[in-house]
């Protein structure tokens, strides 16, 4: 059993929003029942989320639902513009923690040029400004569980803002029911020893995410907070994509074997055709002499799983970061980043 390392790293309060996450869902469920939606925002054709970072995520795990819950197609932009097939029959959803995001900015602006359907998602700032301005549909939540006040850490809110928007759109298919995954998060909230000894498998490796079907969004989730919570570099892939190449590309270096360290993502709900590739991808893994170690989700349905994966990633790279002897709130290369953009742009 791992023991409890240094909380006293986390001067943000990283934890308290790892273990929030079930409020961030409640919160933003009941408040977006109050948001005024148009008629015609259910006579669309396609869905353009946009947002950078973390208020991109809440989209990647969206993605991952579009075989068995999305009505019409949607595509995450982390760009400065829009795909260029947005017209006035898209939605395009400006998704920014800050409402100051530069490339949510630019994309907002393109998508008001083309006369396409726009619902904000933000805590205020600039998106808070022109919601009113231009009298578009937004929901301006007050992050009150998230008091690391960090992007990647207020999933429930932009998660469930969009499947909510999307429900009430008439968008998503019958049965996505969100109502009954906040408390089922809470109770997955008691295995936080066994996800502290997996972190402990990971100090000092690369971390090799496995993930498929519709936890790959949810898997993204965690490789963003290993990257920014824990300082790691991490991988991610999908399966069975890598059957068909990354197999071949673990024999070198011949350091792989000291470096990397594979996840999987076990769910009982792939597809049998998945589940049959994970025994066998698995043994390729460990005849290369790579460690390798199973995360289990659980859950009644493929949402719930998808949030169960987001809840134990957010708590393995939270302990991965003090295992690692890090602050997980402080982001300081991308602090340093942003101060040197803003001399050149």
């Amino acid at each position: 059993m791992t023991a409890l390392p240094d909380t006293s790293l986390d001067t943000t309060n990283v934890l308290g929003s790892v273990r929030e996450l079930p409020l961030q869902c409640e919160q933003t469920l009941s408040e977006v029942k109050s948001l005024d939606l148009r008629e015609d925002y259910s006579h669309i054709e396609n869905i353009v989320i946009s947002g950078m970072g973390g208020s991109a995520l809440g989209g990647r795990v969206l993605l991952g639902f579009q075989q068995n819950i999305l009505k019409i197609p949607v595509v995450v932009s982390t760009e400065y513009g829009i795909p260029s097939f947005v017209n006035e029959h898209s939605l395009v959803i400006a998704s920014s923690y800050s409402g100051n995001t530069e490339e949510t900015l630019f994309a907002f602006n393109e998508a008001l040029s083309r006369k396409a359907k726009i619902i904000i998602i933000c805590a205020g700032g600039k998106l808070g400004e022109l919601s009113g301005q231009f009298q578009i549909p937004a929901y301006i939540f007050h992050p009150d569980h998230n008091p690391s006040n960090q992007p990647r850490m207020a999933l429930g809110y932009s998660i469930f803002a969009l499947l909510a928007i999307l429900n009430r759109c008439g968008l998503t298919l019958p049965g996505a029911d969100l109502s009954s995954i906040p408390e089922f998060l809470k109770t997955r909230q008691s295995r936080e020893q066994e996800l502290l000894d997996l972190s402990a498998n990971l100090v000092g490796k690369i971390p090799v995410i496995i993930a498929s079907e519709f936890l790959k969004g949810a898997a993204h989730c965690f490789k963003n907070q290993i990257n920014e919570n824990a300082k790691t570099y991490a991988d991610l892939y999908d399966l069975p994509e890598l059957n068909h190449h990354l197999l071949e590309g673990l024999t070198f270096p011949k350091t792989n074997p000291q470096n990397l360290a594979f996840l999987f993502c076990i769910s009982s709900r792939y597809r049998h055709q998945l589940s049959i590739r994970y025994p066998l991808s698995r043994q390729v893994v460990n005849k290369n002499g790579i460690p390798s170690f199973d995360l289990q989700v659980e859950g009644d349905s493929d949402l719930a799983q998808a949030m169960d994966l987001i809840q134990s990633g957010a708590y393995i790279a939270y302990y991965l970061a003090l295992l690692n002897g890090v602050d997980p709130g402080l982001i300081p290369w991308v602090d340093w980043y942003k101060d040197e953009i803003r001399k050149v742009v």
